[in-house]
């Protein structure tokens, strides 16, 4: 279970890059389908002295690229997805632990990221770094011995 709570800022992070790279995709495909002609300059006749001016739409290429893209921002959002539930994951078995104690630990840790040094402050004057490492050490292989009996 540890490192699916260690993950959780992790699937967060990824989750938000995700969003952004999908943006791009969709920026991308919105540009093509907003359509415009591809210019090109060329040589060529009389000996390659002659300067032809080529403008054209490209719709073998716009059509695999929109096909690229789509699938792309498919494949992307499946990923998108698969992280959301993962994170649901993470919080459903958070709200499972019936010590209210480690549910705090277990949030300011893992779910906030912080330190065990900030931990203990948050978690009052009775607390230090290292209780609150031994706590959650102790909680967890707890939890690992209930799950293999």
């Amino acid at each position: 279970m540890k490192h699916i709570l260690v993950q959780y800022i992790d699937l967060l992070n990824e989750k938000e890059e995700l969003e952004k790279r999908i943006q791009k995709l969709q920026d991308k495909r919105d540009r093509i389908n907003s359509g415009g002609n591809v210019r090109d300059v060329v040589k060529g006749g009389e000996g390659g002295l002659q300067i032809y001016h080529l403008e054209g739409y490209p719709v073998a290429d716009e059509d695999e690229v929109l096909y690229l893209i789509k699938k792309n921002i498919r494949i992307l959002q499946q990923r998108e997805h698969d992280i959301q539930e993962k994170v649901l994951d993470v919080e459903k078995y958070i709200s499972t632990i019936n010590d209210s104690r480690m549910r705090r630990m277990i949030t300011k840790k893992y779910i906030e990221g912080k330190t065990w040094y900030q931990v203990a402050n948050e978690m009052g004057p009775l607390y230090t770094k290292d209780s609150c490492q031994k706590q959650m050490e102790r909680f967890l292989k707890k939890e690992i011995n209930k799950k293999m009996s």
